[in-house]
């Protein structure tokens, strides 16, 4: 079964977003690397890395329009929301700039399971 029933727009939209979100948080988790109070951040480094990883997973997935698309999809969006949610106490550039791939990962995720 695949998912071919799929708007094309929407789901190459979702594929962006999640190559998107993958590119914010493997930048914000190198920026993090660099701060001295690295001990404090043991949380939104491991969430920005399983959340990068999660997101170029699904691109793939999606992109081969692979059965495990929409399971995928949706544990994407909920990584996201809790890399979005761990994230946004930093006032950071980079954190911030996570954040926001973060929601637009979730948002059209969640779009592909309604």
């Amino acid at each position: 079964m695949f998912i071919l029933d799929y708007n094309a727009a929407n789901l190459q939209a979702c594929i962006s977003a999640c190559i998107e979100c993958a590119k914010a948080c493997n930048k914000c988790f190198k920026a993090c690397l660099e701060k001295d109070n690295i001990n404090e951040l043991k949380d939104a480094l491991s969430v920005l890395v399983d959340c990068a990883e999660i997101c170029y997973v699904t691109a793939a997935y999606m992109s081969k329009d692979n059965i495990f698309s929409l399971e995928l999809s949706s544990s994407c969006a909920e990584l996201c929301d809790k890399c979005a949610d761990i994230c946004e106490i930093y006032e950071d550039l980079h954190c911030q700039a996570s954040v926001k791939a973060c929601k637009q990962c979730s948002v059209e995720c969640k779009a592909l399971s309604t």
